[in-house]
């Protein structure tokens, strides 16, 4: 990679955890300072005050800018600020909603020298009425970049532009976060079976499913354990709609930044999601020798040994699916699994295939 490619990344992300995305970004910032290059950031305001950006900026020593949320003139002051200061050849936007990704556009526009990169991290879909369709087709015209990068295959094939802009790097994950995941304390139930899932979007990670499923199944032994990154409220309030109170059988988990302490406590890691961009958790769930239950979508990692998948959208199957791993005591492809994810989706990987794409199209 030249020395001269400057970038900014600009996101709305502001989780409580710093979580995978993070972990990427740190890896990919320390290759890009090794080639001589500047990496700054623009995050929303909001994030100001969260303990893991205050330690980006006081301990790693991150260049970090933030912009007032929802205010399309900020980000582009900011942006059109950091370009300057800076020299900034390359904007690169992870997570942004449309005001902040229009404001990226305007200030993109007319500057030839300077070359907008969009991630996508979830599939590209129009569906339901003629209003709404329309509204996602501006949306997507909206976020395409003059490069953009799937993380998957099949996120790559939704994307609605020209192939020569397309392409994919599939994610990887920050191991080292997992290993360390030792605590006497009994975050979850012992005399328990546990199935563990993510939860904060109700209907999209599947929610609803897990828990007709494990409803139907009437087994006393078996609790599901719902980790709830935000949204806890809103998620119970769905679950009380559609089943009249949360079951007995239903745990809500505190998100944690040592996530490792939910995998390795738990008999089976399930996503019942219906839709997925890549999902994260199943590979971290494989390192930790964790059993693993996936509804059959794109966007899933479906190649990791001993990885069991249910039919989308079916909690008839997901309960089957579930009952069945839940009676058998001989699976032995824990090693296998780690070995396999551990080699295939390590950040290493993901860090030099982003910047190899972005040599290639500068």
């Amino acid at each position: 990679m030249k020395n001269d490619q400057n970038m900014l990344i600009i996101t709305d992300y502001a989780a409580p955890y710093e979580g995978n995305f993070i972990e990427s970004i740190k890896s990919l910032r320390k290759k890009y300072i090794e080639n001589g290059n500047e990496l700054i950031f623009l995050f929303p305001r909001r994030a100001e005050k969260i303990e893991w950006v205050k330690e980006l900026i006081n301990k790693e020593n991150f260049k970090i800018y933030f912009f007032k949320d929802d205010t399309i003139f900020d980000v582009m002051k900011m942006s059109r600020r950091i370009i300057k200061e800076y020299d900034i050849k390359i904007l690169y936007t992870h997570f942004c909603r449309h005001k902040t990704q229009l404001a990226v556009k305007l200030v993109r526009m007319g500057k030839k020298n300077i070359k907008l990169i969009s991630h996508f991290h979830n599939h590209c879909k129009v569906n339901g009425n003629l209003l709404k369709r329309n509204f996602m087709k501006l949306a997507y015209k909206l976020y395409e970049g003059d490069l953009n990068i799937g993380c998957s295959e099949s996120v790559c094939e939704s994307m609605p532009y020209k192939k020569e802009k397309v392409t994919y790097v599939e994610n990887g994950i920050c191991f080292d976060r997992l290993d360390n995941s030792e605590t006497n304390e009994e975050i979850l139930p012992k005399d328990k079976y546990t199935v563990l899932m993510f939860g904060f979007d109700y209907y999209r990670k599947g929610v609803d499913l897990a828990i007709k499923a494990i409803k139907e199944l009437n087994n006393p032994d078996i609790v599901l354990a719902v980790s709830l990154a935000s949204n806890k409220g809103k998620i119970i309030s769905n679950i009380e709609k559609e089943f009249g109170e949360v079951p007995s059988s239903v745990k809500f988990l505190e998100p944690i930044n040592n996530v490792a302490n939910y995998y390795n406590k738990a008999d089976l890691f399930l996503s019942a999601a219906r839709e997925e961009g890549f999902c994260y958790s199943i590979v971290e769930a494989a390192y930790c020798k964790t059993r693993i239950l996936s509804s059959n979508i794109p966007g899933v990692p479906k190649d990791i040994p001993g990885e069991h998948l249910f039919e989308s959208n079916n909690d008839m199957d997901l309960k089957y699916k579930i009952n069945e791993i839940y009676n058998d005591n001989s699976f032995d492809r824990y090693d296998e699994a780690y070995e396999y994810v551990k080699e295939k989706y390590s950040i290493e990987k993901w860090t030099d295939g982003i910047i190899k794409k972005i040599t290639m199209f500068m």
